[in-house]
């Protein structure tokens, strides 16, 4: 457990120091929040709700999007390819400690300071724009939020390990990877609710594990999901992660089996 703590460590401090990629990553991030903000408020001028949400609630929405996008769906899934494509993933193989915890360690160093920014920025868009915040009445709602977000964020990570582990059997598998990162967040909600689409494809969207990463917690938090609605909902969640966490563990066997370095 140290040698992960110090790996989440040392990777906190290089994401601190990679100011002008951090910086960049985080005016895209606020470019996103305000075309979203200002779409959905255009589009409720003069309604009180929408599709069951209040004007208050859809705000939320929007705002939560950003803080969602910035924990749960930031990765390292172009770093594990370049790993395995540049044989660079050699020198961790040797190293006393699994290269999935190492990875964790990272990728968590990276949502923590993804968090802490999209905070700071919805409190400042926010406070700009007198935007409309729903915060929960009951702590049930804020614990099964906090709870589906942590739960998401393990989903989101093991589903891009998987997909960028295809590295090891294509040196193309960069594209894999960006269709990925590009459906999975229409089919999560990160663009819109997921109420917004028709019910054949929202019956569908819910067979998969896509809508447990943004819009069920996002529902949770509006508190538009019932106490033991919110408990099925964690239950599908966990039953999503030990079936990709077994999915993720056979292929990165398998592709270990026929790795070959080619890289430095």
């Amino acid at each position: 457990m140290r040698k992960y703590l110090a790996a989440y460590q040392l990777a906190l401090q290089n994401v601190l120091q990679r100011r002008s990629s951090l910086i960049m990553d985080r005016v895209g991030g606020v470019a996103v929040l305000a075309s979203l903000y200002y779409f959905w408020l255009a589009l409720m001028n003069g309604h009180k709700g929408f599709f069951g949400y209040s004007k208050a609630q859809m705000i939320s929405y929007v705002l939560a999007i950003n803080v969602l996008r910035s924990f749960v769906m930031t990765g390292r899934g172009w770093e594990l390819v370049g790993d395995i494509s540049g044989g660079r993933i050699s020198s961790y193989l040797v190293r006393p400690m699994s290269y999935g915890g190492y990875s964790l360690s990272l990728d968590m160093a990276q949502k923590t300071v993804y968090l802490g920014s999209a905070v700071f920025e919805i409190g400042i868009f926010a406070a700009l724009v007198r935007a409309q915040f729903y915060l929960p009445r009951h702590f049930t709602a804020w614990l099964g939020f906090a709870a589906t977000v942590i739960l998401s964020s393990l989903l989101f990570f093991v589903m891009e390990f998987m997909v960028s582990a295809l590295a090891f059997w294509t040196s193309e598998s960069g594209g894999p990877l960006f269709c990925f990162e590009l459906f999975i967040q229409f089919a999560a909600g990160a663009f819109f609710p997921l109420d917004v689409l028709p019910k054949v494809i929202r019956h569908i969207l819910d067979l998969s594990p896509f809508p447990y990463l943004v819009f069920f917690p996002i529902n949770i938090y509006l508190e538009r999901v019932k106490p033991g609605e919110t408990l099925r909902v964690l239950a599908i969640q966990g039953a999503w992660l030990a079936v990709m966490l077994f999915l993720a563990s056979r292929l990165w066997r398998r592709g270990l089996r026929g790795y070959a370095a080619e890289g430095g």
